[in-house]
């Protein structure tokens, strides 16, 4: 695991150099980003057991045009326990079908009926579900109206359902997002709902996410920012997620650009505690 943090922080290393060392070129040539970040977050979840969690993602954003544009998201997850799951970028505690939802913490993290405490308690870590979201501007910005974006949004299975790092389905959602830039104020707001995958492991619903963000350019390299991300739980008796970012964006260059969160969770269903840190770089 340390190799793994290793590398991770070597690659955003380079990320800051190239960003750093770039030739000036203009943002609108860029139609490819990759970025490389660095999560943590402490919090029971609504369980009886507090869970660590790291998460490395690897992001590709594509834009073919200005106005249709992809985002690939690959996260290596690692977790201190199996009492929680993730969905959507979201954790919850997991609840396996049969479970009786009794509000414990599940009979089993995707591991079968058989599944033990120990087998719960166990740390795991490996490849978490890689999600694809697509977006196309059908209105652009105007002074008086926001620019309207549809979203597609699909989950891959590629998490071990075996280890609790994900449900072992696909997942599929629509959505809407809306931007508006107010003097040197940026505001965004987002809702997605994500219809989860059937499974005989977890009895999921289909829920909400959400997020609200704004922040201001202090100048061409520093925004500093606010933002707060919801949803609907993913199942029965567990807690909605709500959690408060304070958020800080940095432009190295036209080709080089960081950011990083601190969060706070504001309900029983978020984590208590996360920070984070981003690079991008563009081409």
């Amino acid at each position: 695991m340390r190799r793994f943090f290793r590398i991770a922080l070597f690659v955003l290393a380079l990320t800051a150099a190239l960003g750093l060392h770039s030739s000036p070129v203009q943002a609108s040539d860029r139609k490819v980003s990759v970025g490389l970040g660095f999560e943590f977050a402490t919090g029971d979840y609504g369980t009886d057991e507090t869970t660590d969690s790291y998460k490395v993602p690897l992001i590709v954003n594509y834009h073919p045009t200005e106005r249709l544009g992809f985002k690939l998201e690959i996260p290596y997850i690692y977790q201190s326990n199996s009492t929680t799951v993730t969905l959507g970028g979201m954790r919850f505690p997991a609840r396996m079908e049969g479970s009786g939802g009794g509000g414990g913490t599940g009979g089993g993290m995707g591991m079968g009926s058989s599944a033990s405490s120990s087998d719960l308690s166990d740390s795991q870590s490996g490849l978490g579900d890689i999600t694809l979201t697509a977006g196309y501007a059908v209105l652009e910005e105007q002074e008086n109206s926001p620019l309207v974006r549809p979203l597609l949004y699909a989950k891959f299975p590629t998490a071990d359902e075996n280890k609790g790092l994900g449900t072992g389905e696909f997942d599929y959602g629509a959505g809407l997002g809306l931007a508006k830039w107010f003097g040197n104020w940026s505001t965004y707001l987002e809702g997605m709902y994500v219809l989860p995958g059937s499974s005989g492991d977890f009895d999921t619903d289909n829920y909400w996410t959400y997020q609200v963000s704004a922040s201001y350019r202090l100048n061409d390299t520093l925004r500093p920012g606010v933002s707060l991300l919801g949803g609907t739980a993913a199942f029965d008796e567990a807690s909605d997620p709500l959690e408060a970012r304070l958020n800080l964006d940095y432009w190295a260059s036209d080709r080089g650009s960081f950011g990083c969160y601190l969060a706070k969770g504001l309900s029983d269903g978020s984590s208590d505690f996360g920070v984070g840190i981003f690079g991008y770089i563009s081409f």
